[in-house]
């Protein structure tokens, strides 16, 4: 406070006023959504089938973020699920947990009745916090990296109960096969001065996180992609906005959840070469953006864009759609708890 006041006294009185307004607008310009989904309205279904999963196809309900359940009607698997989404206040002024009662809300909503396995793509408090709970909470067996399973172990969640990834190596799941590739992070950001990158001396959660905690003590721990089959049906769920040159090079995907969380804010060259790696090399016939939306809004809400604080989703919206254009490629939208039948 003290040295608020000092730099106060340092402005001219005159401009006091015109500085404090100029102050509020960009706060708020910062704190609004950075797109408008009216805008997109004709890319939402808005209608989820009620009918019964028919036999052979793949039902997917988007949870928010990188929140993605699959159900062919006999098993759900999960990847994420990230519910309780404290909001920023909270999120950077203080230490969070998983809510159960919201956990468990979503849970009955989306009606996550026969879940065998959740798969992490990463370990930042936005994809695993909440992983565990809803773990114990369906009895689903946990698949993650190091530091995953170090936020399980925190959480209660017996070794028994956890896999560690195992890159390259499909585990079958039902009538889904699931192969786990190794990935990049979305290229670090900084806001107000902190950054999200990872200290290369401390690239893991090393030791049983238990919370609450600070956002900031969820390490990300490696990054991966999921390859999902389901009889002749492929699917590619990539959370975050960066790839790993080659890696799709011997597989195609007739659906890809493509992670786009800042990608207007990268190089044109990165864009490129981003789109380049993805969507032309998997060449799938449906594109549904994730990790889209402002996850300090709860789910029982609707979704909203993320923040103009760290994001662009109108412009990577606008390059998403002239690409896909070009190529006449399918691209959806789906709002939170919206559910389509992929095949």
């Amino acid at each position: 406070m003290l040295v608020k006041t000092r730099f106060l006294k340092k402005i001219n009185p005159s401009l006091l006023i015109p500085f404090l307004l100029l102050l509020l607008f960009f706060s708020h310009c910062a704190f609004r959504p950075s797109g408008t989904l009216s805008q997109y309205d004709s890319y939402f279904p808005h209608e989820s089938p009620s009918n019964l999963i028919p036999k052979g196809k793949v039902r997917v309900t988007f949870l928010g973020t990188t929140s993605i359940l699959l159900d062919d009607g006999e098993t759900q698997i999960l990847t994420d699920g990230f519910f309780s989404r404290p909001s920023l206040w909270k999120t950077a002024f203080s230490k969070i947990e998983s809510d159960p009662s919201t956990v468990q809300s979503v849970i009955d909503k989306a009606k996550i009745e026969r879940l065998r396995a959740i798969f992490v793509c990463h370990s930042h408090y936005d994809h695993v916090m909440d992983a565990p709970l809803v773990a114990k909470q369906t009895k689903a067996k946990l698949f993650g990296s190091f530091s995953t399973l170090n936020v399980g172990l925190g959480s209660g969640l017996s070794l028994e109960q956890m896999e560690k990834f195992q890159p390259g190596k499909p585990i079958a799941i039902g009538k889904f096969t699931i192969t786990v590739l190794e990935s990049k992070h979305t290229p670090p950001f900084r806001i107000f001065g902190k950054t999200n990158a990872t200290d290369p001396n401390h690239p893991n959660i090393d030791s049983p996180l238990i919370t609450p905690v600070k956002a900031t003590d969820y390490i990300e721990g490696g990054t991966f992609d999921f390859f999902i089959q389901h009889g002749k049906n492929k699917i590619l769920i990539k959370s975050s906005t960066n790839f790993v040159e080659g890696a799709f090079d011997k597989i195609k995907a007739d659906v890809l959840f493509l992670g786009i969380a800042q990608l207007s804010l990268q190089p044109i060259p990165f864009q490129e070469q981003f789109y380049q790696q993805t969507v032309k090399t998997l060449k799938p016939k449906l594109l549904i953006p994730i990790h889209w939306d402002n996850f300090f809004k709860p789910l029982s809400e609707p979704l909203e864009p993320n923040l103009q604080l760290g994001d662009d989703f109108e412009s990577s919206m606008k390059y998403i759609l002239k690409r896909t254009q070009e190529e006449k490629l399918e691209v959806q939208l789906l709002q939170g708890f919206e559910t389509i039948d992929l095949f």
